[in-house]
C-alpha cells in the first residue's frame, strides 16, 4: 500500500472511531455524568409507607431542573392551575392570590455533589422561594433509567426518603429534555 493509500485508512479509521458513541468502548458513564442536562417535570407526589400517592402540584404540573457540569443546580416547580392575579401587577396580589402562588411554586438553587456508591446527591441550597430551606443541606436519592424502545427517552427519579419521624418520602419524577 503506498503512502496516499495508508494515510486515508488511517482518517477514515479516525473518523469511524470518533462517531463511535462512548459506550461503544465499554466505559460506563457516571451518575453525574448521566444527570448532566435539562429536565422537565413529569409528577411530584407524597408517597405514603403503605404506597399511597398525592399530588403535591396538582394533576399536571410543570416544572424544569438543570444539573451542570461544574456542581450547580436550578429546580423550578408550579402547579399548572394557579389562578391568575385579578390585577396584571404582581405587587398588587390580594391575600388569596399571593397564598396560591406561594404553595403554588417552589424553586431552589445551590451546589451539589453526587455519591456515586450511595445513588445519591448532595444538595446545599443557596436560596429558595421557601426561605426556611436558604442555606440548607439536604439529600436526595437518584436513580436513572432509559427506556430502550424510545431511544432517548431518560428518566430521573429523585426520592425524598421520609423524615426520621415518620411521615411519606417525596418522589420527583422528571425526564430528559429534547
Amino acid at each position: 500500500m503506498n503512502r496516499h493509500g495508508l494515510l486515508s485508512t488511517t482518517a477514515l479509521a479516525v473518523v469511524g472511531l470518533t462517531l463511535l458513541p462512548c459506550h461503544t468502548f465499554g466505559q460506563q458513564q457516571s451518575l453525574k455524568e448521566r444527570l448532566l442536562g435539562t429536565w422537565t417535570l413529569v409528577s411530584i407526589d407524597s408517597v405514603r409507607q403503605d404506597g399511597g400517592r398525592s399530588p403535591l402540584f396538582g394533576v399536571d404540573p410543570k416544572g424544569i431542573a438543570v444539573f451542570d457540569r461544574n456542581g450547580h443546580y436550578i429546580i423550578s416547580v408550579m402547579r399548572r392551575d394557579r389562578p391568575a392575579f385579578a390585577v396584571n401587577d404582581r405587587m398588587q396580589g390580594t391575600a388569596e392570590e399571593n397564598k396560591a402562588t406561594s404553595q403554588g411554586t417552589l424553586t431552589y438553587f445551590g451546589t451539589y455533589s453526587i455519591d456515586e456508591t450511595d445513588r445519591a446527591m448532595l444538595i446545599d441550597i443557596e436560596a429558595s422561594s421557601f426561605p426556611n430551606w436558604n442555606g440548607a443541606d439536604q439529600k436526595r436519592l437518584v436513580t436513572i433509567t432509559e427506556d430502550v424502545a424510545a431511544i432517548g427517552d431518560r428518566r430521573l427519579k429523585l426520592t425524598v426518603p421520609p423524615p426520621p419521624t415518620g411521615g411519606p418520602a417525596i418522589e420527583v419524577l422528571w425526564r430528559l429534555a429534547k
